[in-house]
């Protein structure tokens, strides 16, 4: 039975296949990505990986640039923008890799983005509804070994479910208040994009009150007084 092991990037998948294999794992290309065949423990193993977000959000029937939008859904990064088609040699490669396997692991850097990356590479590249996770803080020899000896047999999905609302929330929020202020600037004779987000509108919000009690601060006039005193006269002189 073959193991198919995703990592985050290129150069992560190339330590867990040192560290996992029992001699010397080979590499193999496909385009522009690559992949590694070993054993370990006499076990055939598939290591390859993404190369960061392979998948993003985008409008599900997109009708001209209004707002607001709620129907989005995920599509692979290189349709969204020409910069990005490098992207699909990697999804290409792993559902190729997938139609081998039988197991299947994510091991992914342990955060959330990381947990979102390797979902969706298992969900729409691989065709699988869940899969083992590698948990590991450094790409150490003994910690890639720990981490696969000791591996969950499913998805972190307290970690899956908070990042992909996350990224949910990022594109309502985000997009449809940055589509609503660059109308409102037009509406009102000129033209500018505007930007607008989850973190980004809170924390504009904070520097605008902030600013506002600098503006609305009115200084009033104060006194100081000093005393000095001596110990051999028990003298003490004031001023202001």
């Amino acid at each position: 039975m073959v193991e198919l092991i995703i990592t985050e990037k290129p150069s992560s998948a190339q330590k867990v296949a040192e560290a996992l294999a029992d001699t010397k794992p080979i590499k193999k290309k496909n385009k522009q990505s690559s992949y590694y065949e070993l054993t370990h423990n006499k076990k055939e193993i598939i290591v390859t990986s993404a190369v960061g977000h392979l998948y993003g959000l985008v409008e599900d029937k997109k009708k001209g640039w209004t707002y607001p939008v709620f129907d989005i859904k995920w599509t692979s990064s290189d349709l969204m923008s020409k910069e990005l088609k490098y992207v699909k040699d990697y999804i290409d490669t792993i559902s190729m890799l997938a139609k081998k396997a039988k197991e299947f692991t994510v091991a992914c850097d342990y955060d959330i983005e990381g947990e979102v990356i390797g979902l969706n590479v298992v969900r729409f590249a691989c065709k699988q509804k869940d899969a083992n996770r590698m948990k590991f803080s450094t790409l150490t020899k003994p910690d890639l070994v720990a981490a696969y000896e000791h591996k969950m047999n499913h998805i972190d999905w307290g970690q899956a479910n908070a990042g992909e609302t996350r990224h949910k929330l990022d594109w309502y929020y985000g997009i449809n208040l940055s589509r609503a202020l660059t109308s409102s600037v037009k509406a009102a004779g000129s033209f500018k994009i505007m930007s607008a987000g989850r973190v980004q509108g809170p924390t504009l919000k904070l520097l605008v009150d902030r600013e506002r009690e600098i503006e609305a601060f009115k200084s009033e006039p104060f006194w100081e007084i000093g005393l000095w005193g001596t110990y051999k006269k028990d003298e003490v002189e004031a001023w202001h």
